[in-house]
């Protein structure tokens, strides 16, 4: 089968981000299928381009296609951002009507819905199965974290898009499981709808044994303040990382240190806001080979979530696979409609934004015993290897993408994962 996937920010494996498509993409690859997948040229949690003499050119990484596409390069979330988004539009559908090759299905996935646009055009021009992916529901995202009000001109921009897209779609997918009940808001027939959250390789727990650049800076910490609080991933607004920083001030420099490694645009601010504490340790990001043997030095590993109703359409944040896999105990604050961490018995799960109730469960997982820390680990491996194992997941993306029967509605177990 030939399947393209629209998607303005896919990444390459050796690459810091989300790698969802790649990784799905490489498994159905190794079963002989090709795929395709359509992706900006500008790297945009960075603002570079990822080749200073190309903008417009093609890409076999390990048996998937890359088409990089030029798109206006930007800095900051002005009107530019907006343009750049536009850009894409365009420009992958002109690279995708130039080309002669038929797919069978094409993929359109947000998170802007520029994407699923260009995919319905361009699956009316190939005769393809038009598929729209949700991994963000946007536009009730920026209103819900309080970035545009619901008459704001993009707010009101995107909401027709996403109506327009979603009710023409054959099938849609989405990675939150209480998403589908939002998608029906929008008049979608429930029986299209299927659930496939974010998956992770499970052999990567074989990369915890590897070097890692940060392995002589992080142990210097731990021989100054004795045990390491960590964080890898996003700085964005929607990571809460004040409430982490912010539980500095409730907590002993002398037994634990906080080390947050990671891109984003809150990260200046953060770093302010830490400068009054002694404990409190900021990285640049990391490669993905890199992430399994630094999560490895870690004692206990954090996620801050906001205080919004959004969450309760479910969350499915690819740091918390790579968090289960290592085994390590985990921190969650947060009121999420599929509390993961609570479900695969990984941790300890504490109010959103208030850094006393962080800083206090934060001390009870650091003195959890090690026949505890044992038994975490085996349930974090036992929850991820079950419902988030990629091999499994690229398998139900294949079944929707070639499924026939309309009527088949998928089951879905508790956290939403397809059965």
């Amino acid at each position: 089968m030939n399947i393209w996937i629209l998607n303005h920010v896919a990444l390459k494996p050796s690459e810091t981000g989300i790698t969802r498509h790649y990784d799905i993409a490489h498994q159905l690859v190794k079963r002989g299928h090709r795929l395709r997948i359509f992706a900006s040229s500008f790297l945009a949690y960075k603002f570079v381009w990822r080749n200073k003499a190309r903008k417009n050119y093609s890409e076999n990484v390990n048996g998937v296609e890359f088409e990089w596409v030029w798109t206006l390069p930007y800095k900051g979330n002005g009107v530019k951002r907006i343009l750049n988004m536009a850009s894409y539009f365009f420009m992958a559908l002109y690279r995708g009507m130039r080309m002669k090759e038929k797919p069978d299905a094409i993929v359109g996935s947000s998170v802007h819905l520029f994407a699923c646009l260009a995919a319905y055009f361009l699956s009316k021009w190939k005769r393809a199965t038009y598929i729209v992916e949700i991994r963000d529901l946007w536009p009730r995202t920026l209103i819900d974290l309080g970035q545009m009000s619901e008459r704001h001109p993009a707010v009101l921009l995107f909401g027709t898009i996403e109506k327009f897209v979603c009710k023409r779609a054959e099938r849609i997918i989405v990675t939150l499981p209480g998403a589908a009940n939002y998608i029906k808001s929008l008049g979608v027939d429930e029986r299209i709808i299927h659930v496939i959250p974010n998956g992770i390789q499970m052999d990567r727990i074989f990369e915890k044994e590897k070097e890692t650049s940060l392995a002589a800076a992080i142990g210097k910490i731990k021989e100054k303040h004795g045990k390491v609080a960590m964080y890898v991933g996003s700085h964005g607004m929607a990571n809460s990382l004040e409430t982490i920083v912010k539980s500095a001030k409730w907590t002993d420099p002398e037994e634990v240190a906080y080390v947050l490694i990671g891109e984003g645009p809150e990260k200046p601010n953060l770093k302010t806001l830490a400068s009054e504490f002694q404990n409190v340790y900021f990285f640049d990001g990391i490669p993905k080979q890199e992430v399994m043997p630094t999560l490895n030095l870690a004692d206990v590993l954090m996620v801050s979530m906001l205080d919004t109703p959004l969450y309760k359409y479910g969350i499915s944040l690819n740091k918390l696979n790579d968090y289960l896999l290592i085994g390590k105990p985990i921190l969650f604050a947060g009121e999420v409609y599929n509390n993961i961490v609570e479900r695969a018995g990984a941790g300890i799960t504490v109010p959103p934004e208030d850094e006393k109730a962080f800083a206090e469960g934060l001390k009870k997982l650091l003195s959890l015993s090690a026949q505890e820390q044992l038994e975490i680990a085996a349930s974090s491996f036992r929850y991820v290897k079950k419902h988030h194992d990629i091999e499994r997941l690229a398998e139900e993306f294949l079944a929707i993408c070639t499924l026939e029967d309309q009527q088949y509605v998928p089951k879905r177990m508790e956290n939403g994962a397809v059965q």
